[in-house]
C-alpha cells in the first residue's frame, strides 16, 4: 500500500466508524477525504505532481446526481433569502464530491472498508450498553444524535456489518473476520434496540429481502431454509423478550394512532405529534407545490396553522415535518422533492446488477450500497434523518465509498 492510498485508508475508517461515536464525528472521515480530492484534483492540473488515475472511471453519474441535490439545496435557499444558514447541510454534499477522486486516485485495500464499520458497530454497541447499564432510559450519541438518529444509525452499520460477512467467507483470514463483523453487527443492531426507535425496525422486511436476493438465492436449499428461520427467530425474541422494549414500544405506537384515528382524546405522543406534522406540511405543501416556504416560512405557516387550531401546538417544538420527503417538498419545492429522489433511486440502479455477481465479495457490496437508500428511506418516512448535517454526511459520504469501491472491485484486491 503507498503512502497516499494508507492516508486514504485512514479517511474511510474515519467515515465509516466516527459518526456515531465522536462528537463530530461525521464531520472528520468527509473532511480528510475531501482534502484528499482538493490533492488528487491538483494532480490532475499539474502533470508529473501526483500519480492519479485518468477519470474516465470517476463514477459520473454519481457524481451528477450529487451536484444536482446540493445546487437545487443552494437555488431554493437562494430563492428564498437563506443561503447563510443551508451551509452546513451542502457541505458533506460538496465534500463526498471531492471524495470521489480521492478514492478513484488512491483506493487502498477493500479490507479498510469492512475495518471502519466493524470498529463502529462494536463501539456503538459497547457505548449503548454502558449507558444502559448506568440507567439511561434510551441510548443515544453526543448532540445532535439523540435516540433516533443515534440508534438507526446504529442499526445502518449493524447490517452494513452483516452484508460484508459475504465478503468474509471467501477471503483471508476468514474466522478472523467473520467475528470482527458478527460482532459489529451484533452491537449496531444492539445499540438499536438499546435507543428505543422504533422507525427504522420497520425497514427489517426489506433488509431481509436485500439479503435473500443478494446472498440467499445463492444458498443451498436447506441453508437457506435455515438462514430464515434463524433470521424469524431472532425477529420474534427481538419483539418478545420484554428487556428489549420492542413490543411495548410498538404495541403503544398501535394504540396511540387507532387513538388519533378514532378521535378519541389521548395523551400528545411521539405518534401523534408525527401525524399532525405530515398533516401541517401536506397543508403547506398544498400552498406552494412548486417552489415551497423555506425554512422560515415552513415554520410560520405551522405557527399559522395551530394558532388557526388546525393542528396540535406540539408540532411547535420541531424545526422539520418528521418526513424526508414531505420536508424537502414543503420547504424546497418540487425541484427539492425531485432532488432528493433522484438521490434515493439512483444508488439502487447502480448496485442492482451486483446482486447477480458470481463472486460473493461484489454482491457484498451490492448489498451494502442497496442496503444505505433502503434504510434511508425508510428512516426518512418517520424523521427528517436529510434535515440534519450527520444525515447528509452519512448517506453522501457513504455512498461515495461504497460506489468507489463497488465500481473498481474488477481492479483491486477483492479480499484486500
Amino acid at each position: 500500500m503507498t503512502f497516499m492510498q494508507g492516508l486514504a485508508a485512514a479517511g474511510i475508517v474515519a467515515t465509516m466508524a466516527l459518526p456515531v461515536l465522536l462528537p463530530g464525528g461525521y464531520w472528520w472521515g468527509p473532511l480528510w477525504l475531501g482534502l484528499l480530492g482538493l490533492l488528487a484534483l491538483m494532480g490532475r492540473l499539474i502533470p508529473g505532481w501526483l500519480r492519479v488515475r485518468p477519470l474516465c472511471r470517476l463514477g459520473w453519474g454519481l457524481a451528477l446526481i450529487l451536484l444536482l441535490f446540493g445546487a437545487s439545496q443552494l437555488a431554493m435557499a437562494a430563492y428564498h433569502g437563506e443561503l447563510l444558514g443551508l451551509w452546513p447541510l451542502v457541505v458533506p454534499v460538496l465534500l463526498a464530491l471531492l471524495a470521489l477522486p480521492a478514492l478513484h486516485a488512491w483506493l487502498p485495500s477493500l479490507t479498510w472498508l469492512w475495518t471502519g464499520l466493524a470498529l463502529g458497530g462494536m463501539t456503538t454497541g459497547v457505548w449503548a450498553l454502558w449507558q444502559a447499564l448506568n440507567g439511561v432510559r434510551r441510548a443515544s450519541g453526543h448532540e445532535p444524535l439523540h435516540a433516533i438518529l443515534y440508534g438507526n444509525l446504529s442499526l445502518l452499520s449493524g447490517v452494513l456489518c452483516l452484508a460484508g460477512i459475504g465478503w468474509a467467507l471467501n477471503g483471508p483470514r476468514r474466522s478472523g473476520w467473520l467475528a470482527l463483523l458478527a460482532l459489529g453487527a451484533l452491537g449496531g443492531v444492539a445499540a438499536s434496540v438499546l435507543s428505543g426507535t422504533r422507525g427504522g425496525w420497520v425497514a427489517l422486511p426489506l433488509i431481509l429481502l436485500v439479503f435473500q436476493r443478494g446472498f440467499g438465492r445463492w444458498l443451498p436449499r436447506g441453508k437457506a431454509a435455515a438462514w430464515w428461520l434463524g433470521a424469524g427467530v431472532l425477529l420474534a425474541a427481538l419483539y418478545v423478550l420484554p428487556q428489549t422494549g420492542v413490543q411495548h414500544r410498538v404495541s403503544l405506537a398501535v394504540a396511540e394512532v387507532e387513538h388519533y384515528l378514532t378521535g378519541e382524546e389521548a395523551k400528545t405522543s411521539s405518534v401523534t405529534t408525527r401525524l399532525e406534522m405530515w398533516q401541517g406540511a401536506l397543508g403547506l405543501i398544498v400552498e406552494r407545490p412548486l417552489l415551497g416556504h423555506g425554512e422560515a416560512g415552513y415554520e410560520e405557516g405551522v405557527r399559522s396553522r395551530v394558532k388557526a387550531g388546525e393542528i396540535d401546538r406540539a408540532v411547535l417544538a420541531h424545526a422539520h415535518a418528521h418526513n424526508d420527503l414531505l420536508d424537502a417538498w414543503a420547504k424546497r419545492g418540487v425541484p427539492g422533492l425531485v432532488a432528493l429522489l433522484g438521490l434515493y433511486l439512483l444508488p439502487l440502479w447502480l448496485f442492482r446488477s451486483g446482486l447477480n455477481h458470481p463472486d460473493s465479495s461484489h454482491r457484498a457490496l451490492a448489498v451494502a450500497g442497496l442496503l444505505l437508500p433502503v434504510t434511508f428511506l425508510d428512516f426518512g418516512m418517520t424523521y427528517s434523518f436529510l434535515a440534519y448535517p450527520v444525515g447528509t454526511a452519512v448517506f453522501c459520504g457513504w455512498l461515495v465509498v461504497l460506489w468507489t469501491f463497488y465500481r473498481h472491485t474488477p481492479l483491486s484486491r477483492k479480499s484486500g
